[in-house]
């Protein structure tokens, strides 16, 4: 399967759309499938992801974006540590959060110093023991959510103040609720993904969760949905070490027939707000982030064959 001409693509295409800055955009819209024009809306959250898929691939192209890229996400963290969604150069007013902050420190984990945010983050847990996801004082409202704890798990790995988390977001898979526990991200896929991520770099507890997420991930696979989806479904089985057989190979090949000429995949919802209960009615997504998880799955496939 010759996957290499189709990463070549996809990291051009990224370079290329990176913003002088550093910055991979995401766009706002209030369709859920993104069929509205959309606006941009500078955030350091998409630019996360993107560095996580470029750790899959090499090359000078790629070690200039990511030293971009990085500079970026050092530009916008604020003291103790800690990100907000809204970046500086959007100028709306939003709270710093924890799942921004975990999934930038975890970008930036080299980086010296960059557990200086930890007390703040071991602060910031619901008596339960999972995560809050706003970094705001307890007589403010604030939310719980499986694939915000993920990330955190993914940052701050197991240690005695992450273990309650770690079961209560493992509970949600084994008890079947992995598709309604994230009121923000939207791919039903996206528990499973996360917990496959923190796994693959070090969460070890979270193998319980193999077989739930082989199932669920074969499923979406069969079901070829959006290009996320399979991007996805392929990034949690390769975490989770399974063999790729007949079915994958042929969603590696949907994936390759669906990038477009410019080396990029369509745009597709990834999360939505507002806060909960209120329902969705904004919702993000950008060229640069689908094609940063369909990099990755190829770049893994790649990796797996050579």
């Amino acid at each position: 399967m010759r996957t290499g001409p189709a990463i070549e693509r996809a990291v051009s295409f990224l370079a290329r759309r990176q913003l002088a800055h550093g910055e991979f955009a995401s766009t706002l819209h209030f369709d859920s499938h993104l069929r509205d024009e959309g606006t941009f809306d500078s955030s350091p959250f998409v630019t996360t992801f993107v560095l996580h898929a470029l750790d899959y691939v090499s090359g000078p192209t790629v070690e200039a974006m990511t030293q971009k890229a990085r500079a970026f996400l050092r530009e916008e963290q604020e003291a103790p540590g800690v990100w907000r969604y809204w970046s500086s150069r959007n100028g709306k007013p939003i709270d710093p959060d924890v799942d921004d902050t975990c999934c930038a420190s975890f970008a930036l984990r080299d980086d010296a110093g960059i557990e200086n945010n930890v007390p703040a983050l071991l602060a910031n847990r619901h008596a339960s023991g999972l995560f809050l996801t706003w970094l705001r004082p307890p007589n403010r409202n604030n939310d719980l959510d499986a694939v915000v704890n993920a990330n955190v798990l993914l940052y701050l790995g197991e240690r005695p103040e992450t273990l309650a988390a770690r079961d209560l977001v493992i509970e949600e898979i084994l008890q079947g609720r992995d598709d309604r526990a994230s009121a923000y991200y939207v791919q039903p896929l996206s528990l499973h993904h996360a917990v496959a991520r923190a796994f693959e770099h070090g969460v070890r507890g979270f193998g319980v969760c193999r077989d739930a997420a082989v199932a669920r991930s074969k499923q979406a696979l069969a079901a070829e949905g959006g290009s996320l989806s399979i991007a996805m479904a392929l990034c949690t089985l390769l975490a989770h070490g399974v063999d790729l057989g007949p079915e994958e190979h042929r969603a590696v090949d949907t994936l390759l027939a669906r990038q477009t000429p410019e080396g990029g995949w369509e745009r597709e919802a990834f999360y939505a707000g507002p806060e909960p209960p209120t329902p969705h009615a904004v919702f993000w997504g950008s060229e640069e982030l689908t094609t940063a998880l369909c990099l990755e799955a190829l770049a893994r496939v790649e990796g797996r064959s050579a």
